[in-house]
Formats: structure tokens, C-alpha cells, sequence
């Protein structure tokens, strides 16, 4: 019985922390998008420039660019 219950709080666990992966990544999507804004607004300048001036990677590029699309 003792497995069961650990094999239960493993799984436990690690669903928790794939939880919180997930939040930290949308909590960052949301926070670069409001950059991006915030320098478009503020220079009043295109989405490219601003991606460029905040040096954002590839991937954050990506995934925040179809926020932009217009």
C-alpha cells in the first residue's frame, strides 16, 4: 500500500508543477506582449522595431506575434 500512495503523490506532484509551468509561460507571454505594446505606444513605432529594440528571442517572437497581426 505504501507504493500506491506514493505513486499517487508523484503523480500529484508532477502534474503540479506542469500546472505551474504553464501559468509562468502565459504569465510572460502576457508580460511581453505589454512591453511590445508599451514601446509601440511610446516610440510610436512598428511591431518589428519594438521586437528588435526589447531583443526578444526567436521563440518569444513567435509566440507573441500573432497579437500583432493586423
Amino acid at each position: 500500500m505504501c507504493d500506491l500512495g506514493e505513486s499517487i503523490a508523484l503523480e500529484a506532484r508532477n502534474e503540479g508543477i506542469t500546472q505551474g509551468i504553464k501559468q509562468g509561460k502565459q504569465m510572460e507571454r502576457k508580460k511581453n506582449i505589454e512591453h511590445v505594446r508599451s514601446v509601440i505606444n511610446e516610440l510610436n513605432c512598428s511591431y518589428q522595431r519594438a521586437r528588435d529594440i526589447l531583443i526578444l528571442s526567436e521563440d518569444e517572437r513567435k509566440d507573441i506575434e500573432k497579437y500583432f497581426q493586423s
